[in-house]
């Protein structure tokens, strides 16, 4: 047969995303789909609550003015507070007017503030719902851009770093959120600031003119919570990689009672937190007293400065002073919470960076997807030169040449670490290999799409892959459609697994547990197996799939599926020799190489590989005896 080498046409995963904190911003903007509305609603929100505060703030100052005046007859030459003395009726005595206005202006007040906080309120519930809204969309774009990664990646990285990254694309939520307070914030406090204005210019301009001096003293402060803050996202991919690492490694813990073990193993990452915790919070605590007491002592010392030149505290002054008092404690708070906002920007800044590392290809191993459909095999599987090596290990497979034919059934055999798995692992393109090494029906295996080529493959594997959800849903995971219960129930049958699904106590709706945990291990192995009849597939690779099951049940298991599987193209990992004396082709594998080829008989009369393979497994048949040498 003629094989066709055509150019190969690929459709890389879409990635034009700059992998800088800046581009994956950008990214997210995309993905999120912001509108202007999304951030001016708020604002505006923001702006009214703020022109309450102000209101409310600013009724401040005719009460101070008339401690000072001990009385309120300076409203009637007030340009902006003149409107208060028409609140007092005509009929009211005038002995008690300024009571009544006092009491007026209280009321005003708590109006003012009852004004913002529900504007407030209404602006976080707006927010809150806007920013679930892009969490959801940046999580699943994250999640969905780490699957693209190739098989080669995730055997390299810890399951809890890569979790810990995927769930850091919040970061980018935690800075429009710090954004939006700090401007909440910042609008609030020059709120204060011109009414504070209003009551005493020099002590004002005293506490804006302290605070550049101030931020100047903690910027220091600033780039130690940076540093520390870049620690603390390393020892947050230790502590997750510990976790899933113990958490995975249960049985193997109690088996050998390591408990303690692995607890202090635990423990000795959580210490290094503890470390970083209290280097955090011991750069951060600093931070508030030298602003308070800074702002404070520049105040006080201002003030002092004006008694002295005045020679006198006249009750105007103790008045206007306690009244700025009382708005510069609740400035000071908004300045705190600003200067705490500024610090959200140096903590989730480590953790951007980390996030747009993502979005980087390098070292990703992605494997690109054709722009062809594959319809199924129809002639062969062309193997050409082949050759495979993991990242900074040795090489896997060398120079490999064979021809799978269609419709048959194809064995692989040979020792541990031989490389049958990579090579099955190449078919399937769990991993990418060189243009024109892999041909089907002529065409570069590359040329086809991913989703197509797998749609028509089923792969069964000795280390079984079960989702923690129920045993309908592991069965039909990725097949398109619903899938009658009778066609279930018949892929189980097949399976031996018929007596079994009778006594769950849901049936098909059981949840199988963390990774089949409550099944056997054959019970997972026949599930998939189960799984993949259900597929109808043109290509099925079996490796090792029947490894847990007893000889009973694998010869069983081994005639449903043949008789199902009839004229679909075959391809087995056999350890024992026995299950594939029928196999219309065997290839065998030593050190990265084939090394010989044949059917059963051919190759156990050449006496070569394969003879040995099967002389020293049927010595080690032999029955061994569990009693000590005497």
């Amino acid at each position: 047969m003629v094989t066709k080498r055509s150019d190969v046409r690929m459709i890389a995963p879409r990635n034009e995303i700059r992998a800088t904190p800046l581009g994956v911003l950008r990214h997210y903007w995309r993905v999120a789909d912001v509108k202007a509305w999304h951030l001016v609603l708020p604002i505006g929100l923001i702006l009214i609550a703020s022109s309450f505060e102000g209101a409310s703030f600013a009724l401040l100052i005719p009460l101070k003015d008339a401690v000072a005046e001990n009385s309120f007859d300076f409203l009637e030459q007030s340009r902006a507070f003149g409107w208060l003395p028409a609140l007092v009726p005509d009929r009211l005595d005038p002995s008690t007017r300024d009571a009544y206005l006092v009491l007026c202006i209280a009321v005003l007040i708590i109006l003012g503030r009852i004004g913002k906080l529900g504007f407030q309120y209404t602006a976080e519930l707006v927010e809150t719902a806007r920013n679930e809204r892009y969490r959801v969309c940046l999580g699943k774009e994250t999640f969905g851009r780490v699957l693209t990664f190739g098989r080669q990646y995730f055997d390299g990285q810890a399951i809890g770093r890569i979790d810990a990254e995927i769930g850091w694309s919040s970061s980018v939520i935690g800075l429009l959120t710090a954004a939006q307070e700090a401007f909440r914030y910042t609008v609030s406090l020059l709120v204060k600031v011109g009414v504070m204005m209003a009551i005493s210019v020099p002590l004002s301009v005293a506490f804006i003119v302290t605070l550049p001096f101030v931020q100047r003293l903690i910027a220091a402060v600033n780039r130690a919570v940076k540093r520390i803050s870049e620690e603390g996202v390393e020892v947050d991919r230790q502590l997750r990689a510990q976790t899933l690492d113990i958490l995975g490694t249960i049985p193997l813990v109690k088996a050998v009672s390591q408990e303690q073990t692995a607890s202090e193993m635990y423990e000795g990452v959580l210490r290094q937190a503890e470390r970083v915790a209290v280097r955090r919070h011991r750069a951060i605590g600093i931070r508030y007293p030298i602003e308070e007491i800074t702002i404070l002592l520049t105040m006080l010392l201002v003030q002092g400065v004006f008694i002295y030149a005045a020679g006198d505290f006249r009750p105007a002054d103790l008045a206007a002073f306690g009244a700025l008092l009382i708005i510069l404690q609740q400035a000071l708070q908004d300045y705190k919470v600003i200067s705490r906002l500024s610090l959200s920007f140096y903590e989730e800044l480590p953790r951007l960076e980390a996030v747009a590392g993502l979005f980087s290809d390098e070292g990703k191993f992605i494997v690109a997807s054709g722009d062809r459909t594959f319809g199924g095999l129809e002639h062969e599987i062309e193997v050409s030169h082949l050759n495979f090596r993991y990242v900074q290990g040795p090489e896997a497979l060398r120079d490999l040449n064979a021809t799978i034919a269609a419709g048959k059934v194809t064995a692989v055999v040979g020792s541990s670490g031989a490389g049958k798995t990579t090579f099955v692992d190449l078919l399937t393109r769990f991993y990418d290999c060189e243009p024109g090494t892999i041909l089907l029906d002529g065409t570069d295996i590359r040329e086809y799409s991913l989703p197509s080529l797998h749609s028509r493959m089923a792969i069964v594997s000795q280390d079984v892959w079960l989702l923690n959800r129920s045993l309908r849903d592991n069965l039909t995971f990725g097949l398109e459609g619903a899938v009658p219960d009778e066609e279930l129930v018949l892929a189980l049958s097949d399976v031996e697994l018929g007596d079994f699904l009778e006594d769950l106590p849901e049936g098909l709706d059981t949840e199988v547990g963390e990774r089949g945990v409550r099944l056997s291990g054959g019970q997972r192995q026949r599930i998939a197996l189960a799984r993949a009849l259900l597929r109808d597939p043109d290509i099925v690779i079996l490796d090792e799939a029947t490894s847990a099951l007893d000889s009973v049940i694998e010869r069983s298991v081994a005639d449903a599926m043949k008789r199902r599987l009839t004229g679909h193209t075959l391809i087995v990992i056999a350890h024992r020799l026995s299950t594939i004396r029928d196999a219309d082709l065997i290839l065998v594998f030593e050190g990265g190489r084939i090394v010989e080829r044949g059917t059963w008989e051919e190759l156990i009369e050449r006496g070569g590989a394969f003879y040995e393979l099967y002389r020293a497994q049927s010595e080690k048949d032999t029955p061994a005896s569990w009693h000590p040498a005497r």
